[in-house]
């Protein structure tokens, strides 16, 4: 105990406890003068005698026996504080607030937030499904801690690195001929009726399909804009038309639909993780470790569920 009361205290309840100025000192391994000279101290500073040396085994005054209990419970409560200090600078006591895409909801932030709180069970997470902008806004305001976002992020406070790779995938009625395929040109989509995920729903989802089109010089036929991916889906397993999604939303199981990859070139997608670069918590940065120890054992498992995505076009 660094703090010379909490040391005072210390010394008194052992020698309260022990009855023995000797065995108190073997306890604290002190000699037994500076140990009765330490006791005289705190007499001296609460103005009383705590206790009676005229007896053998010594004995607690009055004051002495009102001050143990209360001395016994205010070193207790100093070493829970102390330990949860360390705790916290080791990352295994704290709060982290975490924003993230839909895509990364619905793929590997559980996973990473399974094995965060495996790791660190006393570590609350809070999770806000937030597009890129609201995320960064939120960084910034220190509202945050983590972001899963997609890039690029003009901010130099910032710190955005890169988790996964989470390309565009085309998703079909598994009554359409192109569900037998293990991958889709996108050339194939040029005549094909096309659903997609609004640009106010998915700014850069929905620039990432524009970029893909351009990539291949396509314009295939938009059908329907939706703001929803369960109602995208819902329209793709009626036979209403093609979407193009995140590979992560396979995770979202839906009945009658496919996900197949495309052949490249496609826009690269990268799924981040984002931080402020003055954040030095050591809980941020034992979840950022967490995450990308977590990430290549989900891209694995989504591969091996769904054979289809076990192709050159999915991840890294």
């Amino acid at each position: 105990m660094a703090d010379p009361e909490l040391r005072l205290l210390r010394y008194f309840v052992t020698v309260a406890e022990e009855r023995h100025f000797g065995r108190a000192a073997e306890r604290l391994h002190i000699a037994q003068p500076p140990l009765s000279q330490q006791i005289q101290k705190l007499e001296r500073q609460l103005g009383a005698e705590l206790i009676d040396r005229s007896r053998r085994p010594i004995e607690l005054t009055d004051a002495g026996t009102a001050l143990f209990e209360e001395a016994r419970l205010a070193l207790t409560h100093a070493e829970r504080a102390f330990a949860a200090a360390r705790r916290a600078a080791a990352g295994h006591l704290g709060h982290l607030r975490i924003g993230a895409l839909q895509a990364a909801v619905d793929g590997v932030l559980s996973y990473v937030m399974r094995a965060h709180r495996r790791q660190y069970p006393d570590v609350k997470l809070e999770l806000a499904e937030l597009d890129t902008a609201e995320q960064v806004a939120q960084l910034l305001e220190h509202r945050l801690d983590v972001g899963f976002l997609r890039g690029p992020v003009d901010e130099p406070s910032l710190t955005i690195e890169m988790l996964l790779d989470d390309p565009l995938a085309a998703v079909v009625c598994e009554e359409d001929a192109l569900a037998t395929r293990e991958r889709i040109a996108p050339a194939l989509l040029a005549d094909q009726p096309i659903i997609l995920w609004t640009r106010a729903a998915a700014a850069t989802t929905y620039a990432d399909v524009v970029e893909l089109f351009r990539l291949h010089n396509i314009e295939p036929p938009v059908v329907d804009e939706v703001s929803r991916i369960q109602t995208i889906l819902a329209l793709v397993a009626s036979g209403a038309g093609i979407a193009l999604l995140p590979t992560s939303f396979i995770n979202l199981s839906r009945k009658g639909v496919r996900f197949i990859p495309l052949h490249g070139p496609l826009p690269h997608r990268p799924l981040a993780l984002v931080w402020r670069t003055a954040n030095q918590s050591p809980s941020v940065r034992c979840f950022l470790d967490v995450a990308t120890q977590v990430s290549p054992q989900y891209l694995r498992d989504l591969s091996e569920h769904y054979p289809q995505l076990a192709s050159p076009s999915h991840g890294t």
